[in-house]
């Protein structure tokens, strides 16, 4: 009981001297009831969680009764299902670039918190899966970037998850946005290498982003399925 009081005197102080904004309409948000970022209720109800039946590969909704939607249906893939938890519209699509693009490090514990109310798809990942970040361009970092990615990994910590950095993106290595899927595939495969030889005895779930062809993912599943690693799939926040 006092606990509880004393932790909402204490968010209320922080209201008045720290007061936290909205990333997506600017509104205050309490601390009191803040969800684990500074996005609002009204904002957080527009955001297009992948919900009801999924294609078992990539994820996204069906608008059919078959299990796969029409990319996937004859796809030769080493990557088993990819997981998303939005669909990379609206709001959700804006939340992502104030993320990526904005610098909003803050946004990585409520994507973290969204990936730990995955159980339910992936099972008890916390103690049999390691998560493995997908990796940025180190041109990227160079240019004062931060690892978002990776600082999602860590951020879900928090939840009692762990995570390796296991892969390694090569410097100089293209951008995947304007190519085809058998490009991206291609170029993908070029451009990561693994940190280290030494193979996990732990299932391997990837991490990244936004997934829209699946060619990164499939590309850094194989090489980690090459040196002996069992991949069981990936979790991104949202499908494009």
């Amino acid at each position: 009981m006092m606990d509880s009081i004393f932790r909402k005197a204490n968010a209320q102080t922080l209201d008045y001297i720290f007061p936290q904004h909205c990333v997506l309409c600017g509104s205050i948000v309490s601390a009191v009831s803040w969800s684990p970022a500074p996005l609002c209720a009204s904002c957080e109800r527009t955001l297009e969680f992948i919900k009801g039946p999924r294609c078992k590969h990539c994820g996204r909704e069906l608008i059919s009764e078959l299990e796969y939607c029409m990319d996937c249906r004859n796809l030769q893939t080493s990557l088993t299902h990819i997981i998303p938890i939005f669909s990379f519209r609206g709001n959700a699509a804006s939340l992502i670039h104030a993320f990526k693009t904005g610098q909003r490090i803050s946004l990585a514990r409520y994507f973290a918190y969204r990936i730990s109310m995955l159980d339910e798809l992936v099972g008890n990942i916390s103690t049999s899966i390691c998560l493995v970040p997908v990796p940025p361009r180190p041109e990227k970092l160079k240019l004062g970037q931060f690892d978002q990615v990776g600082t999602i990994a860590e951020s879900l910590i928090e939840y009692g998850y762990h995570y390796k950095k296991m892969l390694l993106r090569l410097s100089g290595s293209s951008q995947q946005k304007l190519l085809d899927r058998a490009s991206r595939l291609k170029n993908a495969s070029l451009s990561y290498t693994l940190l280290s030889e030494k193979k996990t005895m732990e299932r391997i779930i990837l991490l990244d982003d936004v997934c829209t062809t699946g060619a990164t993912l499939e590309a850094c599943a194989r090489l980690l399925m090459q040196n002996g690693n069992e991949v069981a799939g990936a979790i991104v926040l949202a499908a494009d």
